[in-house]
Parts: structure tokens; C-alpha cells; sequence
């Protein structure tokens, strides 16, 4: 089953949806209990469900991102033990990359030094990654950027870098981002997952490789609630008509949502 929480920012959907899963939680004590929310939220959620909760304790409702939940699959179900880069790693790896390839980088491959340049570069192939662009998926990309030649020339050296990463870190290391394609396949096995409900917080929209976990989720788990900023009286589930509309992306997770929920 899926259920949304959907009101304006501010209007008491987080505080809403703890309270049920508290209620829940308390009447159910057999299932597990999930609540996804954005790594940076992680601790506050926490403290936020212990002052609420009536016994002041989690019990049987955990509070987790989508990379702490790999990580809780993984140790339940067991998967091969191969090292997961940080982005410290992936900096290395990149700077390392680049060193052995200045020849093939004539726009990048001299800035790769320069404070910042590194982080910018590191972020936007982890982008990449998370919307499941592989490097021939930027073909595209650069095929609408010939007329523009220095964003053309960038996005060729991104491209360039970004196989090569691939290849250097291919059996040897898994970047967080590929983590959740793992965990697609994982889940299946999971007992934790197996009949839970599972909550999503504080999300303004998700990327192609969390949707796959979610639906993964909607076929195991006994229950997805998730909130989503809109304001109800705004038709939020009519389908965006343009891109300047105000909650446009929020009616776009709604609706691919429910096309997820509903094949």
C-alpha cells in the first residue's frame, strides 16, 4: 500500500507521520518499523522520535538514509566485501586518474590541481552516477553541445574521465551511488524489509536509482508512506503541465510514484 503525506512546508507532515509509526509501532511490536530520510537528517529524526515516543526510546523503529539501509541489508544478508569509496577516495582516485591521462584532458587535465577543482568534477560524475548515466549515456549530452565549443570540450573531458574511473575502481571498490543498485538485488532476502512499513522524510524529489530501490520496497514491505511538499488544495494529483508551475516537481514524484506503485 501506498500513502502520502502531503502538505505545505511547515504544516505538521513530518509530525504527522512520526506520530503514526510511534502508534503503530507501539501496537505492532512484531514489525520493523523504517523511517528514510536525507543523510543530514538522520540524527535529528532520531532525537525527534525519541521525545515523542511515549517510552521515550526508538524500540522497534529505525531511523535511516538510503546508504545506511545498504548498510543494514548488506550485514543481514551478507554481499561481497568490496571496499565502498568515500569521497575522499574517489577525490584520490580522480586526481590519480588525471595524472596518468593529462594528454587526453586538454581542458580539464590542467585545473585538476587547483583547490576546488577536484570536488567540482568529483561531484558532478557522482551526479551522474546517481541518475544512472553511464559515460556512452553522455553521447547524448554531447551531441546537443557541438555548436557550444568550450562546454563541449569540458563535457568530452568529463566524459573521458569518468571511463576511466570506471575502469580503475572496476573489482576493486564501489562508489556509495552504485550501493544502491546492489541492494535492489538484495532485498529480496532481507527479513528486516520482509512485511516492515517504511516511511520516507524530508525528500524533495528522488533519483532514478532510489525510485528502484522504492518500488523494489513497495513489492516487499507491508506499507510506504511518504511526504511530499504541495500544497493539497493545489490538484496534487494531476499531472504537471509545465515546468514554471510551483510544486511541478512535487506532482511529478506523486505521479511517478503512483505509476510505480500501480503497474
Amino acid at each position: 500500500m501506498l500513502k502520502f503525506y502531503l502538505g505545505a512546508s511547515g504544516a505538521g507532515k513530518s509530525t504527522k507521520l512520526y506520530q503514526d509509526i510511534i502508534e503503530r509501532s507501539i501496537k505492532e511490536t512484531e514489525r520493523n518499523f523504517l523511517i528514510i530520510v536525507p543523510d543530514q537528517f538522520t540524527m535529528q529524526t532520531q532525537m525527534d522520535i525519541v521525545k515523542m515516543h511515549p517510552a521515550h526510546g526508538i524500540m522497534n523503529i529505525d531511523v535511516l538514509s538510503f546508504g545506511r539501509l545498504a548498510h543494514r541489508v548488506f550485514d543481514e544478508v551478507g554481499t561481497d566485501k568490496i571496499p565502498v569509496l568515500d569521497d575522499t577516495g574517489k577525490s584520490l582516485i580522480l586526481r590519480h586518474v588525471a595524472d596518468l591521462n593529462k594528454q587526453n584532458l586538454p581542458v580539464i587535465g590542467g585545473n585538476m590541481h587547483r583547490s576546488g577543482y577536484i570536488d567540482e568534477v568529483k561531484s558532478t560524475i557522482s551526479e551522474l552516477m546517481q541518475y544512472d548515466i553511464a559515460p556512452e549515456g553522455m553521447d547524448s549530452l554531447l551531441a546537443c553541445t557541438t555548436k557550444k565549443g568550450a562546454l563541449h570540450a569540458k563535457l568530452k573531458d568529463i566524459q573521458f574521465l569518468y571511463n576511466e574511473f570506471i575502469h580503475y575502481i572496476e573489482r576493486k571498490y564501489v562508489t556509495s551511488e552504485e550501493t544502491l543498485g546492489i541492494l535492489c538485488d538484495k532485498l529480496d532476502a532481507s527479513e528486516l524489509i520482509k512485511d516492515s512499513v517504511v516511511a520516507f522524510d524530508g525528500f524533495t524529489g528522488f533519483t532514478p536509482v532510489q525510485y528502484r530501490v522504492i518500488e523494489k520496497l513497495m513489492r516487499i514491505a507491508n506499507e510506504i508512506n511518504i511526504s511530499i511538499d504541495i500544497d493539497p488544495t493545489d490538484h496534487p494529483y494531476l499531472p504537471p503541465q509545465n515546468e514554471q508551475e510551483l510544486f511541478q516537481l512535487s506532482r511529478k514524484t506523486i505521479q511517478d510514484l503512483e505509476q510505480i506503485a500501480y503497474v
